[in-house]
């Protein structure tokens, strides 16, 4: 071979280069999409009743103490 067929041209570099952050730009854009649809899910509420106390024994308290 010769050297000019083992370096690679400018335009070839750059072909790669752009395939690539198109590539990057794509993927990012459906993690996005997930993350938004993710997050709607997550928006609904979560009522958590403030009637009932902590069943927790002593043992378990005075570990915290």
């Amino acid at each position: 071979m010769s050297k000019k067929n083992e370096k690679m041209n400018i335009n070839e570099i750059m072909a790669i280069f752009i395939a690539y952050i198109q590539q990057e730009m794509e993927y990012t854009g459906m993690k996005i999409k997930s993350m938004k649809e993710w997050e709607i899910d997550e928006s609904k509420e979560v009522l958590i009743s403030e009637d009932s106390e902590p069943s927790y024994d002593e043992d378990f308290s005075k570990e915290w103490l």
